[in-house]
């Protein structure tokens, strides 16, 4: 993964207090995580198809924003234009943004990263 090129910026997300009816509903969410980052492993299809579909939807409006972001800095750069490789900056920054945003004890959330991967059968 590339590295950022711009420092990130700090922001912070409103998250509700973390109350045991959370916590749990968060650990519920890690270990469906883990056993979709396994049937992937392992070459099978990932569920629950509710988590895969929400991934989806959301990877998709990712994309089509930074194609909407990278459409308008060609437009007020004629001089210059935006690369693959300026969009998976844009997406380094971005995650490292967010792990800035994890609580404390959250340091490793963003080390395995599935899309990371190479897909079953692509070496």
């Amino acid at each position: 993964m590339n590295k950022p090129v711009v420092p990130p910026v700090t922001l912070w997300l409103r998250t509700p207090p973390i109350d045991d009816a959370l916590r749990a509903r968060l650990a519920h969410g890690a270990r469906l995580r883990e056993e979709m980052r396994a049937q992937i492993d392992a070459g099978k299809k990932p569920g629950p198809a509710y988590r895969v579909e929400w991934l989806r939807e959301t990877a998709k409006e990712i994309v089509l924003l930074l194609a909407r972001k990278g459409e308008e800095f060609n437009a007020a750069h004629p001089e210059d234009a935006i690369s693959l490789g300026d969009v998976l900056d844009a997406l380094a920054t971005a995650r490292m943004v967010l792990l800035t945003m994890a609580p404390n004890g959250f340091e490793d959330m963003g080390r395995d990263n599935p899309c990371e991967r190479q897909a079953p059968g692509q070496r």
